[in-house]
């Protein structure tokens, strides 16, 4: 093969594998493509927010930073009329390593024991009676249901609510969709 076949076919590799790249599967209507682009769980790691893997990013004309995902628009940041709210795809936060765990108890049985106490604190009547019993059932101290209860309100375990995990990365990441091509 002579050389400028080489080269041809090199460039012509190169095109298209940049075409592919600025693909996007799931476009943002009224957004320009070169607004928008493929995101996924694998580009933030840990610092993925969301229940879904893969969807579309776009900044649209008024800065609004959106995401799209089978077909349904939603808002991360800013406005944007016929747009969803993010709310239902929102990950909740990560729960952090114990600080001090009640290590003769595996953290299944300690999530089971805080959930049951939760119930005994949620009661009008029969608090006293439903911590003893629950105690009891799982063979704890006092001192040891302190360390549980501890790092159960600590780690955020069931019933308690979870916030939900920061929309940070996906902002940052779509303000560099605003910056108009030239400028970059």
């Amino acid at each position: 093969m002579t050389g400028w076949r080489i080269v041809a076919y090199g460039l012509f590799a190169l095109i298209a594998g940049c075409a592919r790249g600025r693909r996007v599967e799931d476009p943002v209507p009224d957004v320009p493509l070169s607004r928008q682009r493929t995101i996924a769980r694998a580009e933030l790691g840990f610092r993925w927010p969301l229940t879904v893997g893969v969807g579309t990013l776009a900044c649209d004309d008024t800065g609004a930073i959106l995401f799209r995902s089978r077909g349904v628009t939603y808002v991360v940041s800013g406005t944007r009329p016929g747009a969803l709210n993010l709310v239902p795809l929102r990950a909740p936060e990560p729960s952090p390593p114990p600080s001090k765990p009640l290590k003769r108890l595996p953290q299944a049985q300690r999530m089971d024991a805080f959930e049951s106490m939760q119930r005994c604190e949620s009661r009008r009547t029969g608090y006293e009676a439903c911590q003893r019993t629950t105690l009891a059932r799982f063979g704890l101290s006092r001192e040891e249901w302190a360390l549980i209860d501890a790092e159960g309100r600590e780690r955020k375990w069931p019933p308690l609510p979870r916030g939900p995990m920061s929309v940070d990365p996906l902002v940052a990441a779509g303000r560099a969709l605003c910056v108009p091509a030239s400028g970059r």
